[in-house]
């Protein structure tokens, strides 16, 4: 039994760092879930909405190479303290001060640059206090935390909406995070401080096999996880309004929430089979969350009895694999670059997050819209080409995968006199 508990037991900067991405998270997804009383207090299109939906991964992308880096340079705490407090600032002046396209637009990218400087610093800051399996094991946990976070934000900004109105969803969603800060206090200091390197040298990251092999698959993840929750709803009521198809379920946007639950569970088991099983758990995942995509292209417009718990399981799968595969390029990158390799395997994915529900979007138009079972058939293969292209991707990583730390293996080199 004490055996289980050691397994089981989680580090104080493992435990501090996810609870101070979660509550990071709470602005995420705080406009999806308001978005239909926005969109009408402020007469917006669906093309306006997308925009200042999307915004904020753009916001993201665009910071994270920076913020990232700058961690090798300084201390990644002043980033992430400093990151916290704009995205309460951005949430906060949305429910303030946003009062049409231009201004909620402005304020959603500064909240997607605020992630950036919290969700990769952060997992750095957690990679300096920890060493061998205990990292491998705290980044998986961190980072499924970002699924779990996502999760609670909707929760969170759907129950205020619901009592209150789409302005209290942002007020509230603006407080939370204020929460992380004791996070960055109580932090111990790092175990090592390795000397970064002065500029973002990108041929040093690509000769690293293995962080590419890991950035490479959570590029195919992420445009998968992106677009199964961009379009989750939109199918699940599509389906629930054909005729004989209605079920009496909660509504889709708290199943999509339900289900990113499932999603944080899977994706902590997945982290810990990949720490004994290499990358093959993560192929594993991966084949599993294409072969329910395929099932959902084939059963397209189908009974709804068929189609719920297919679409439960395309978000849980989608999911299952981020955490490994975060914690994977972080055990895989070299020390004195972590920071850049970190930002280098965000800016990609996350470039990726924000193509994918683009492209399915253009599967739905070019094989008859929104209406027609042909076109989410075509939807659902799109979805499925982000964790084939991640399997792939993670046959050129060398064996071993997350349990071969750099860390280590610099520490055994002897010294050069």
């Amino acid at each position: 039994m004490a055996g289980i508990r050691a397994r089981i037991r989680i580090s104080r900067p493992t435990a501090l760092l996810a609870f101070g991405l979660t509550a990071n998270m709470a602005p995420f997804a705080t406009f999806a879930a308001v978005l239909p009383e926005i969109a009408r207090a402020w007469h917006l299109s669906a093309s306006e909405a997308g925009w200042i939906g999307g915004i904020y991964f753009a916001g993201y992308a665009a910071a994270v190479p920076i913020l990232s880096s700058l961690t090798d340079r300084m201390d990644g705490r002043r980033i992430f303290l400093s990151s916290t407090l704009l995205a309460a600032g951005a949430s906060l002046a949305f429910a303030t001060a946003a009062d049409g396209f231009w201004t909620g637009l402005i304020l959603r990218f500064l909240g997607g640059v605020a992630l950036g400087g919290v969700h990769m610093p952060g997992l750095k800051l957690l990679a300096e206090r920890t060493a061998g399996q205990a990292r491998a094991r705290g980044s998986g946990i961190y980072s499924a935390c970002y699924t779990l976070g996502a999760a609670g934000s909707l929760f969170l900004a759907g129950a205020v909406e619901a009592g209150f109105n789409w302005r209290g969803a942002f007020m509230i969603s603006g407080v939370v995070p204020l929460l992380a800060i004791g996070t960055v206090l109580l932090l111990p200091p790092p175990e090592a401080s390795p000397a970064g390197q002065p500029t973002l040298d990108l041929r040093a990251l690509f000769r690293n096999r293995a962080l590419i092999a890991y950035v490479l698959a959570f590029a195919g993840n992420i445009w998968e996880v992106s677009a199964v929750r961009a379009w989750f709803v939109a199918y699940l009521a599509w389906s629930f309004a054909l005729p004989h198809n209605s079920l009496s379920v909660p509504r889709p946007a708290d199943i999509s929430g339900l289900a990113s639950l499932g999603g944080f569970a899977a994706s902590i088991l997945v982290a810990e089979l990949a720490l004994r099983w290499g990358p093959r758990a993560i192929v594993m995942a991966c084949i599993a969350s294409v072969i329910v995509l395929l099932a959902l292209a084939a059963t397209a417009g189908g009974p709804s009895i068929v189609i719920l718990p297919l679409l439960v399981l395309a978000q849980i799968a989608s999911l299952s694999d981020a955490a490994a595969l975060a914690s994977g390029a972080t055990v895989a990158s070299d020390p004195t670059r972590r920071g850049a390799a970190l930002a280098l395997f965000a800016f990609i994915g996350y470039l990726a997050a924000f193509i994918g529900p683009v492209s399915v979007g253009i599967a739905l138009d070019l094989f008859g819209g929104l209406g027609r079972p042909a076109g989410w058939s075509a939807a659902f293969l799109t979805m499925a080409l982000g964790s084939a292209a991640a399997a792939l991707a993670m046959r050129i990583a060398p064996k071993g995968g997350p349990t071969v730390d750099l860390d280590a293996q610099q520490a055994s080199r002897p010294r050069s006199t």
